[in-house]
């Protein structure tokens, strides 16, 4: 991360920022929801895809078009289901790379400043452990700062507030404890 960056600026979000952006998510979730949560046993094993099989497809669809009493033996062949297709790929293959380039972006930055965050925190752990060794949050503290348990838990609020974790992150915690590792970045 660049040294002049100022972290404290790192997402300046408004509430109509983040509405237009769970807008545009759940836009996206609901067309998507059509879809089939692929399994591994679903793509089929010895049948990779490249680009020129792309080229195929679309060399071949016109062909097919204007010859089909000659090249379609099966009923179930239809040359615009199969330009249908090619059509959805095209909107959807861009969109898709735009927003695996963000997730990328994303994740790499919330890498990085829980990384930053977690220096700092473990640096703090340090100082109170030499300005105040009877601190009674120490020891917890002192075993997320090693990763020795799963008692990162243990720094929330006593209600549980756990609004600052998302979904995915408290799952990690809760197998975290089954597995009795600790929780740090």
């Amino acid at each position: 991360m660049n040294d002049d960056y100022d972290y404290r600026a790192t997402f300046d979000l408004s509430q109509g920022d983040l509405k237009a952006i769970d807008q545009a998510l759940a836009l996206l979730e609901e067309k998507f929801s059509i879809l089939d949560e692929a399994a591994e046993e679903d793509y089929p094993e010895a049948l990779p895809f490249f680009p020129r099989d792309e080229v195929f497809i679309r060399k071949a669809i016109p062909v097919l078009r204007r010859e089909g009493d000659v090249f379609i033996d099966d009923p179930d062949v239809e040359v615009d289901e199969v330009r249908g297709h090619m059509l959805s790929i095209a909107q959807l293959r861009p969109r898709l790379r735009r927003l695996r380039e963000l997730v990328g972006r994303g994740e790499a930055n919330v890498l990085t400043l829980l990384n930053e965050a977690y220096d700092a925190c473990a640096m703090g752990v340090l100082t109170l452990d030499r300005v105040r060794p009877r601190l009674t949050e120490l020891p917890s503290l002192r075993e997320a700062m090693s990763c020795r348990g799963p008692n990162v838990m243990t720094l929330l609020p006593k209600a549980g507030d756990t609004s600052l974790l998302d979904p995915s992150e408290l799952r990690e915690l809760a197998g975290g404890k089954d597995q009795g590792q600790g929780g740090a970045a």
